[in-house]
């Protein structure tokens, strides 16, 4: 250990070991980072408040464990722990905060000491750069609220050895075995449909539940992803069903969104572009004086034949709050007229 003394503003007490110093400036200590020569400058990684209402005093020492600096003031003594990696909550955030005691325990999912971290000295058990997080992914990603439980391959990178065996956590929906096979790919099955009849209710088209490794050497999960569960079902237009990111196909004939192609009744029913969808289109004004009986004639783009065994068109009018529907004839796909119509 060496004592630098500075101003009276300013003093640092540098730890060998990790090149770090806390420099005290009134009522803050300053941890920074020591820079190897050539450089002389110093990384800041933390500021924290250690006295309010009192200057710290020049006079700083270790405990016999460097584990805490000892601060004076004028009245009192504080105890300051040397590091506070328990603060960072992820990899990226422990290993980007600079703090050179801090690193990263895998299989323990914390940022620590190394010596707080069981098997620290093994392979992979241990983190101290960023490039060395944990990374995951998962192929597919996301699924129908309708498919069966799917096998999912979870490949992982920067894990240590997982022989251990591996669970596949769902959120609060399942927990299941994993099956680890070699060069850190894992497959998972996805939920059943017994397991997920209220997934998405309430949520829209989607909801994204978190996918997490737990170990089975530690009891605790140690990386997490999103997974997407989809509902083509919510989607009540053609529009919104074929514009969604999820493979869902409109089908015209039954005037539902399904993702799965073997519910349209009809092949030539089926659209999966913009393009395809049935519509009015925007014309002027339509005026009819009362009284007078006659048809009505509309432009429109892909609207469907109607299939054996189904009724012809209808146009439905509302008026003064009363629904009235009026036979149609379809002449083709781009023109529709309402028949008598008053």
């Amino acid at each position: 250990m060496m004592r630098q003394r500075g101003s009276a503003e300013e003093f640092c007490i540098l730890e060998e070991n990790y090149n770090t110093a806390c420099v005290s400036n009134n009522r803050r200590c300053i941890r920074v980072d020591g820079i190897p020569p050539p450089s002389e400058n110093a990384l800041l990684y933390e500021t924290v408040t250690v006295m309010e209402g009192s200057p710290i005093l020049r006079d700083m020492v270790f405990s016999p464990d460097y584990q805490y600096i000892y601060l004076l003031s004028d009245k009192q003594v504080s105890r300051l722990p040397v590091e506070s990696c328990s603060q960072y909550s992820s990899c990226k955030t422990c290993l980007g905060s600079g703090d050179p005691h801090c690193g990263w325990c895998v299989l323990h999912n914390k940022c620590s000491r190394k010596e707080a971290c069981e098997k620290w000295a093994e392979p992979l058990h241990f983190s101290t750069e960023l490039k060395q997080c944990v990374d995951i992914t998962v192929t597919p990603d996301n699924m129908s609220v309708t498919s069966a439980s799917t096998q999912l391959s979870v490949k992982v990178a920067n894990v240590p050895n997982l022989s251990a065996g591996v669970t596949c956590v769902f959120e609060e929906l399942t927990e299941s075995p994993g099956e680890v096979l070699a060069k850190g790919q894992i497959l998972c099955m996805s939920p059943s449909l017994r397991d997920i009849p209220s997934v998405t209710q309430g949520y829209g088209d989607k909801r994204v539940v978190k996918l997490s490794l737990k170990s089975k050497e530690t009891g605790l999960k140690f990386i997490t992803t999103d997974f997407i569960f989809y509902n083509c079902s919510v989607l009540q237009s053609c529009s919104s069903c074929v514009s969604s990111p999820f493979p869902c196909n409109w089908c015209k004939y039954r005037h539902i969104c399904t993702n799965n192609v073997a519910e349209c009744s009809f092949q030539e029913g089926r659209v999966s572009s913009a393009e395809g969808c049935p519509q009015i289109l925007p014309s002027s004004d339509i005026l009819v004086p009362a009284g007078i009986v006659r048809p009505i004639t509309l432009r429109a783009r892909n609207l469907p034949q109607p299939q054996s065994g189904q009724k012809n068109y209808e146009c439905v009018f509302k008026i003064q709050g009363k629904v009235q529907r009026i036979p149609a004839v379809r002449f083709n796909s781009s023109c529709i007229q309402c028949q008598n119509t008053s």
